[in-house]
């Protein structure tokens, strides 16, 4: 809820409307790659690591510290919370996948 709350506050209907456009696209990206067998430490996927960091801070500024790192938790545990009802927008594969990119990508001098 809190999370919500958030996000119609920081993010009127149309703004929303196209950020999800670009988070989209972004986790069709990360889907393509993982399909072509793309290593998170390929050019690639550090690209795509640089891109969901960056589409990531406008949330991290909304919600705050706290709030994101348990979301942080929440994704890592998300084949717990998941039902037909109730989805991620990406699967555990592109979290893993990208979380690994960029644990490369912000370790890289």
């Amino acid at each position: 809820m809190a999370w919500q709350t958030q996000m119609d506050r920081h993010f009127p209907t149309e703004d929303r409307t196209s950020y999800q456009v670009l988070w989209e696209r972004l986790i069709m990206r990360c889907e393509d790659a993982l399909a072509r067998s793309v290593f998170p430490s390929a050019p690639e996927a550090q690209s795509l690591a640089k891109d969901w960091l960056e589409l990531q801070k406008p949330l991290q500024k909304a919600v705050g510290p706290k709030l994101w790192r348990k979301t942080g938790t929440m994704y890592e545990d998300m084949q717990d919370w998941q039902t037909p009802e109730r989805q991620a927008p990406f699967s555990p594969e592109v979290f893993s996948f990208i979380r690994e990119a960029a644990i490369l990508l912000v370790g890289a001098p």
